[in-house]
Parts: structure tokens; sequence; C-alpha cells
């Protein structure tokens, strides 16, 4: 794909929540919210991590990215429509959602001993070899594996023809920008490309284009191949979990058809109007949470740096934040959108 202008994700956003009709974006929940995270996020972070039970060890920092970069093309589409998830236990602990992934993935190199994080291994996986790599411990099989595996051999096609094969080089060709390397996602490989038509117009979500940057930076601590000098004009990353949480919270209205059929277990069409108006107004959404927060901070004189009240800290608190009250969120339910973009 030649390079393109993409329509903007925070533009696009605006504009869905300034025309939507099945979803409303609450001013008072918004002032809430940003009260709520201020405490929570206001406090400079040191960005160390500590170790992970679902990452690897011992891997070096080139084989890092590529760890990450192969969770990023896999990581979509986790829910069920029983009560039942998808599963993987590992090391004696059942995982589900995207926590599942990582642990399916950890068990395939520690016990199959599969070099997944290698493009030139999954340039040519097979199905089989997906199936063992990705077998539930529960009765529910992990969705859209034909397209997981669409996505590796697309992943490791591209990375081969315009990267000499190395997640290392798509990086480091982004010149230390998470928006220039959000664009070569999308100029580049079909699955990040997560771009719709609303009310005529074309409009970008780019949900795992932008986590990828967003996690190397994280992971990384902002440094070597975490140094994005703009991680801080990345918006949320529009999925299912953080639209729940602003619901939750007050942030965000739907009319009581979208409620009904949400509650009900309706799927949502890829693409449709409903779809994009819960996806663009969660983004605008967090957008204005962040520029109340900024305003916040300021009144009471706080000291923080633009990546400490970004929209990427906002997303991640939220995203944990809801998996932490799932179990209080059963009236408040993610929409179901069968999709390989989040």
């Amino acid at each position: 794909m030649d390079e393109c202008v993409l329509p903007g994700v925070r533009e696009s956003a605006q504009f869905i929540a300034s025309t939507a009709s099945h979803v409303i974006i609450e001013e008072d929940g918004v002032h809430r919210a940003a009260e709520m995270l201020l405490p929570h996020l206001s406090a400079p972070s040191d960005h160390t991590h500590s170790p992970d039970p679902l990452e690897p060890t011992g891997l070096t920092d080139s084989e890092l990215l590529e760890w990450i970069f192969l969770l990023d093309t896999l990581n979509f589409c986790f829910w069920s429509d029983t009560t039942t998830l998808y599963t993987v236990n590992y090391r004696g602990r059942n995982w589900t959602g995207y926590r599942s992934l990582c642990a399916a993935l950890c068990r395939a190199k520690e016990d199959l001993h599969l070099p997944v994080h290698k493009p030139l291994f999954y340039s040519s996986i097979t199905m089989d070899t997906m199936k063992k790599i990705f077998r539930s411990d529960s009765s529910e099989e992990l969705p859209l594996l034909e397209e997981r595996r669409t996505n590796l051999h697309q992943a490791a096609s591209v990375l081969n023809k315009h990267f000499s094969g190395s997640v290392c080089e798509l990086v480091s060709s982004a010149g230390h920008s998470a928006q220039r390397l959000m664009q070569l996602l999308v100029e580049h490989f079909n699955s990040f490309r997560d771009i719709s038509t609303y009310r005529g117009r074309s409009v970008s979500f780019l949900k795992r284009a932008q986590i990828f940057p967003a996690d190397v930076w994280d992971r990384f601590g902002g440094r070597g191949f975490g140094e994005f000098n703009d991680i801080h004009t990345l918006t949320m990353f529009a999925d299912y979990r953080v639209p729940q949480s602003l619901l939750y919270m007050g942030v965000l209205t739907y009319d009581s058809e979208l409620l009904r059929r949400l509650r009900a277990g309706d799927h949502l069409a890829a693409g449709g109007e409903k779809e994009a108006e819960i996806r663009g107004c969660s983004i605008w959404a967090i957008e204005l949470i962040k520029e109340q927060m900024i305003s916040l901070a300021r009144e009471a004189s706080l000291h923080c740096e633009q990546t400490d009240l970004s929209s990427v800290k906002i997303d991640y608190y939220l995203w944990n934040y809801a998996k932490t009250h799932a179990s209080d969120m059963n009236s408040h339910p993610i929409h179901r959108t069968n999709t390989i973009f989040y």
C-alpha cells in the first residue's frame, strides 16, 4: 500500500461524538472520572516493571520487541457468547481474556519448545500447530483462529518484504515517533488497518496500530526501542473493555434500544453505526477526561509530565479497572463484535 493520509483518530472520534444518536458523553461523568483518576495517574511513574509471569524470562531486547509484536498482532476478540470463556492453564493458574493469549504463547514456548515470537517460525505456521498452541482448558475455544493464522502469515510476509524480516527494523524505521510507527503499521499491514465509514465519512480507530508503540514504550520504560518523542499524542485504544468502564462510571450513556441489545447478548456488526459510536465516543470521552485532569492538576499546582496524564495511561488504568470490577458490571455489558481489530 502506498503511503496514505489517514483520517486522524482524535478527529474521527470528535466527529462521531458530535453526531452520535445512540451514545452520549455525559459532562458530569467526565468531571467525576477526572477527579477519580487524577490521584492514581498524577504521580510520575518510574517505569519499573515487576516480573510478569506471562512473559518469558531471558529475552534480549530484540526478542522482547518480537514478543510484543506477536501479542499485538493476535490481540483481539476474547469474548464468548456463553458464561464459559476461552481458558489457558499455565503454571497452575487459569487465565482468560487477553492474558489467556499470553499464557498460551508462554506455554507453547516452554512445553512445545516453539520459537513462537520469531517471524520465520510463524511465516508458515499451520492450523494444526495453531490448535496445539492455543488449545483450550475449557469447553470454549479461542475465537477466530483462522483469522489469527492469516494475521501471522501476513505479518511475517510484510516484515520480510519491507523490513528485512525484522521487527527491530520496523520500529527503528519510525525514528522514535509513535505516530510514524502507527502509520507504518497501517500502510503495510492489512490487519492493523482499523478504519471504517461513519455517516459517509472515513473514520480511524486504529486500536492495535496504536497499542503496539504504546506497549513498546511502556515495556521498555520509554528508553531504547521504547523511546518515542510523541507518545502523548496517541489516543485510547478502542476495544470493548474500556467502553464498559466508561459506561459503568457514568461517562457514557447508551440509548435504551442499544442497551437492551447488549444486555440480550446481540452482536453488533463490525463497522456498523452503533459499534462506531461506542468506539468513537469512548475515544473522545477519554480526550475530554484527559483535558479535565490537566486542568485539575494545574488548579492543584501538581507538576505532571505529558505522559503521566496521557490517554495511554488512562486507557491502561480503565482496562484494568474493567477487569477488577467485572463482577459489578453485569448490568453494564460489553458490546460483542466479531472483528480482528480489537
